[in-house]
């Protein structure tokens, strides 16, 4: 009896071995969108994240694996892929010290993340690259990273979503020797990186043992060199390149891009208008970048560097198909993809001395309009919260209720009216003079000490624009519930008060 109990105990234990061996660990999980981790395995979540975290932080590259969900995402590289070896030249240019204040202003773009050179390949999950570099750049702080999907999906939005990709899928690696070997158990796209403020360089870097991956550059490019990449890619993304845009795309995608250079025109015209009403000097210290993402840290799209852009048609967040589509990038769509790509670039233009309190989600609003007006013929379509009947209906009921400015601070198009009055009133040139007096003021005050309270911004937001409109907006700004200092005020006595006809609106 007691043997057979024995036997019998030994047997258990050994099953449940093989089920623990079995069932899923952080190494062998598989997420994706039809089978996503979800929110409710805190624990197992925590680990998932830890051993994706070291493993990307680790330099031996004997030790990492290709992980199973790579397959799915960011994608496996086709069958037949051979791997390469290609001299790529990167110049990287230190930012003008002349721009450095303005571009301190601009925090919502992520201004000082090391500028990324795109390389044109591709390291496979689990497989190692080998990057020799010249024996003038070493010393340098230059770094090689693998994939461009930045978000971490442990904290913010995604930190309280289910996950349809791993968490965290990057990988950063300094370059201390003349030849270093690295991997990435997910794999991805190529890049070599620089802080912004180090000194220029340039240089021949060769990057062996990886996938040729779709790069067109605008102006360098031909069009049968793209039929080309395309025809022969195995690599799951490419991008589309230029001096003022950089899109990162799936090769789903960019097999539908049979006139790269006519799409990068378009957001060249997007880009640089977006800038041209920021009055931000162009060429500017690098391209804005745009990056497609299953899953990012929240939102539909978010700002920085990259701009981060959802498409997971799993949970209908559709932007790839439009993003390289001038028909429906041109197409009014009531707040699609197009006013987002507009809004978040309008992000990245903000200087935050001129957004007080509760204007982020507002005045980055200033570029998606613009762009409507400029390039698309006006506003129809931009945006549901934009229409005329939306606009009437959300006058009216703030001021019979009574004009407060928490209540205004709540509600972003509620917010966006006040500033398409005065747009309206005075024009775009006006907001560009504007914009341009906050340059100025960078220039003498790069960290912003002299406006870290909101009545200083409220105050100075008010002031520079009737000093530059030729109008007291004060008692405008009063009546939509946002105070204005008795010292202010008084400072603008000496201006034409100026208020909208039929304001606030009796009828």
């Amino acid at each position: 009896m007691i043997k057979q109990t024995t036997i019998t105990y030994a047997m258990l234990l050994a099953a449940f071995a093989t089920y623990a061996q079995s069932g899923p660990s952080p190494e062998n999980i598989l997420i994706t969108p039809e089978k996503p981790l979800s929110v409710k395995e805190t624990e197992f979540r925590k680990q998932v994240f830890e051993w994706s975290s070291k493993q990307l932080q680790l330099t031996d590259y004997k030790q990492i694996k290709a992980h199973p969900s790579a397959e799915v995402f960011p994608g496996k590289v086709k069958e037949g892929a051979k791997m390469i070896t290609r001299t790529v030249k990167i110049s990287h240019t230190r930012i003008n010290d002349a721009l450095v204040p303005i571009v301190s202003r601009l925090q919502y773009s992520q201004p000082w993340r090391p500028t990324l050179y795109s390389t044109g390949l591709y390291a496979a999950a689990g497989e190692y690259i080998e990057v020799t570099l010249p024996k003038e750049l070493l010393g340098k702080g230059i770094q090689l990273q693998i994939g461009n999907h930045s978000d971490n999906l442990n904290f913010w939005m995604a930190g309280k979503e289910d996950w349809r990709r791993m968490p965290a899928i990057v990988k950063e690696q300094e370059l201390k020797t003349a030849t270093t070997r690295l991997a990435s158990p997910f794999g991805g796209l190529i890049y070599i990186s620089a802080p912004v403020k180090s000194d220029s360089w340039s240089g021949d870097i060769k990057i062996s043992h990886a996938v040729a991956a779709p790069l067109y550059q605008e102006g360098l490019t031909t069009p049968e060199q793209w039929k080309e990449q395309l025809k022969d890619n195995k690599a799951p993304w490419g991008e589309l390149a230029s001096d003022k845009v950089i899109l990162t795309l799936p090769d789903s995608i960019l097999q539908q891009v049979t006139d790269p250079s006519y799409v990068m025109q378009l957001w060249a015209l997007i880009v640089s208008g977006e800038m041209d009403l920021a009055q931000l000097p162009q060429p500017f210290y690098r391209p804005q970048r745009m990056v497609i993402d299953e899953q990012i840290g929240g939102g539909f799209m978010h700002s920085g560097y990259p701009i981060m852009i959802h498409h997971s048609p799993s949970r209908n967040l559709l932007s790839a198909d439009v993003i390289t589509n001038p028909m429906r990038l041109m197409t009014g769509s009531k707040g699609g993809a197009n006013w987002g790509f507009f809004h978040e670039i309008g992000h990245n233009m903000q200087n935050l001395d001129w957004v007080f309190g509760g204007t982020t989600e507002v005045s980055c609003n200033f570029f998606s309009l613009y762009m409507f007006d400029r390039l698309m013929g006006g506003r129809d379509d931009a945006h549901h919260g934009v229409s005329n009947e939306e606009t009437m209906k959300m006058m009216k009921k703030y001021f019979q209720e009574g004009a407060d400015y928490e209540k205004w601070k709540a509600n972003p198009f509620l917010g966006l009216i006040m500033f398409r009055q005065l747009q309206e009133a005075f024009g775009w040139e006006t907001f560009k003079k504007f914009f341009r007096e906050y340059q100025a003021m960078a220039a003498v005050d790069p960290e912003g000490k002299n406006l870290k309270r909101d009545e200083q911004k409220r105050d100075m937001w008010a002031g520079t624009f009737s000093k530059v409109a030729g109008r007291n907006i004060a008692p405008f700004f009063e009546k939509w519930g946002i105070p204005i200092s008795e010292s202010m005020k008084k400072e603008l006595t000496n201006l034409p008060e100026w208020i909208p006809y039929n304001f606030p609106p009796k009828n």
